[in-house]
């Protein structure tokens, strides 16, 4: 059955779910290559146009994943979130100040710490998925004592709000789509969907026609992309336009429904977020992957998509072979934590021992 590959999870890693998750990062490479309202014309930039619209949907299947599973409190996962980011936050711009590529700051190195609160000193993405995760149990809580229509009823509710109030704020925008994983999950929608792939090709499409056609075009709005306010966000490339939300749904589902067990699958997913984390370091970011992918609009087409999928693996896999290194700090650290955290617990019990016998004897 398509269900179980996906719902008994029984501690163990989801070979078709983290496939996906490897993928929504390569789209993410991809995303963060684009800059067709820039350069080009005719075919080829509609074909750049396309290859964005193909991926837009990345952050959101994200969260899509995350809603359908829940985020669930656990120490040593919140730990593992928290020194990651934070050990990419400080090794990178250290290491990028150590090869010269930025000079060294007493203030630059001290805003590394503001990694988990500050946006526009971040990863934007970051901070809003950190807030969406002490969110979690609220969301959680309000999915588990509703039946599926009423959450639906509050989808649509905060779908609505966000399109025409928030005009839109991410972090209800991660909320929306963590809710729809929920309902996914209490709906049993991935045993009933059919034609999957036909709807993410056919959200794809429509997206392209949207944003190329009637935004680029027609309109004129000279940065697709970036337009969120009502009603270019609407149709565009926000991540609450409903044809972004519908194109994640219909790829989550789609590899739902595949059924496969892979180690290699699983090994190179656990590093999966150390991708976004490496080539998104907010001191890097707008001097490397942006500015290097931005540069190859200057050569030959054929040379360019050569180039960059060149690019796209060399991070891609690079990133995964560092994050393995940060997976042994991280644990040797945890290892540490827990040691001293069971050290001070029994010292005061010890201590509470003591002063109970005190206490008797006076």
């Amino acid at each position: 059955m398509a269900q179980l590959n996906i719902t008994n999870l029984g501690g163990a890693r989801l070979s078709n779910i983290e496939l996906l998750r490897l993928l929504c990062m390569l789209m993410v490479l991809n995303l963060h290559s684009f800059a067709g309202w820039q350069h080009g014309s005719g075919y080829w930039q509609a074909v750049d146009f396309f290859r964005e619209s193909t991926s837009i949907c990345a952050v959101d299947c994200f969260v899509l994943i995350s809603g359908y599973f829940g985020i669930h409190w656990k120490f040593k996962s919140f730990f593992s979130l928290v020194f990651q980011i934070f050990f990419y936050s400080i090794v990178i711009y250290l290491f990028a100040v150590g090869i010269g590529i930025v000079g060294w700051s007493l203030t630059d190195f001290a805003e590394r710490f503001e990694c988990l609160f500050a946006a526009e000193k971040s990863w934007g993405f970051v901070v809003s998925y950190v807030l969406l995760y002490f969110c979690a149990p609220l969301l959680n809580a309000l999915a588990d004592k509703s039946t599926s229509k009423e959450l639906l009823t509050y989808i649509i509710i905060l779908f609505m709000a966000i399109n025409f109030i928030c005009l839109p704020d991410i972090v209800f925008t991660y909320s929306l789509v963590y809710l729809i994983g929920r309902l996914i999950r209490k709906s049993n929608m991935v045993e009933k969907s059919c034609h999957a792939w036909r709807g993410y090709w056919g959200a794809t499409i429509l997206i392209f026609l949207f944003v190329y056609v009637v935004l680029f075009k027609v309109i004129g709005v000279s940065n697709p992309s970036r337009s969120s306010t009502f009603p270019l966000g609407f149709i565009g490339y926000s991540y609450s336009a409903p044809l972004v939300i519908m194109q994640a749904v219909f790829l989550f589902l789609g590899f739902a429904k595949m059924n496969f067990s892979s180690k290699v699958v699983n090994w190179c997913a656990t590093s999966c977020f150390a991708i976004f984390l490496i080539h998104m370091h907010p001191t890097i970011k707008e001097i490397g992957y942006y500015s290097f992918t931005n540069g190859l609009y200057e050569k030959p087409v054929f040379q360019h998509i050569v180039i960059l999928m060149g690019l796209i693996i060399v991070v891609f896999v690079g990133s995964i072979l560092i994050d393995k290194i940060r997976i042994v700090i991280s644990n040797g650290c945890f290892f540490v934590v827990t040691k001293a955290a069971g050290f001070i617990e029994q010292r005061r019990s010890i201590t509470s021992k003591i002063n109970k016998c005190f206490d008797r004897i006076v």
